[in-house]
């Protein structure tokens, strides 16, 4: 009697501890959820601190921009750098570069130059050293010489007697006379109102510019 009640008793035992693993196995798999939902929970409240990038980083320090006004055409001369001398030594100033009234051609014109008003026969020197471009004589101008100074600057002398000597393609030094101004009776010109004068101009690449950026006119 006693064998028979041990042998039922073993499988109900059995039985018993299957489930009692079952409960211990769920329960474990519902702590690890907890703990998941907990770390979850947590990590996302949490303040993220991202460090951002330093714009810096990786690059050279930045160079000094370079002056606008160095190279090329700032070889100009400007009013702090004055390159030419006074064609006419002593001369008066009778116009400037700028519009104005030409009582001879009887209209309102620019004037691309200045005008150093001087005694017919007075000497018109070379403001700064070139070649001799041109040498001319005609109806509006008179005498004119042109000469080439280089980087695409010229000067201009027109109601000039250029001197018999002068030859294009001479160089000539700074302050050379180039010829003598004009007696007005004899310059049947554009500007024949204006009495002898010699018109100066200076031009870079072929564009007349105001004379008086390269010339230092207190010198007068």
């Amino acid at each position: 009697m006693k064998n028979k009640d041990t042998q039922q008793g073993t499988p109900e035992k059995a039985k018993n501890k299957r489930l009692y693993y079952i409960i211990i196995a769920a329960c474990a798999l519902v702590l690890a959820a907890a703990i998941t939902f907990t770390v979850v929970m947590v990590t996302r409240d949490a303040p993220v601190s991202i460090e951002e990038p330093d714009p810096d980083d990786g690059k050279e320090d930045p160079e000094e921009p370079e002056n606008p006004d160095d190279g090329d055409e700032d070889d100009k001369p400007t009013d702090s750098e004055i390159v030419f001398s006074l064609p006419v030594e002593g001369a008066t100033v009778s116009a400037s570069f700028t519009f104005w009234y030409n009582s001879t051609l009887n209209r309102y014109n620019l004037h691309e130059g200045i005008d150093f008003a001087a005694d017919a026969g007075t000497n018109v020197a070379a403001a700064s050293a070139g070649t001799v471009a041109a040498i001319s004589d005609t109806l509006l101008e008179g005498g004119c010489v042109i000469i080439d100074h280089g980087d695409g600057v010229q000067t201009v002398y027109a109601s000039i007697d250029a001197a018999s000597t002068l030859k294009v393609g001479d160089t000539v030094t700074q302050g050379q006379v180039i010829g003598t101004v004009s007696a007005a009776a004899d310059v049947m010109g554009k500007e024949y109102n204006e009495g002898s004068h010699l018109h100066f101009e200076v031009r870079e690449d072929g564009k007349s510019v105001d004379p008086a950026t390269y010339l230092d006119l207190d010198e007068k």
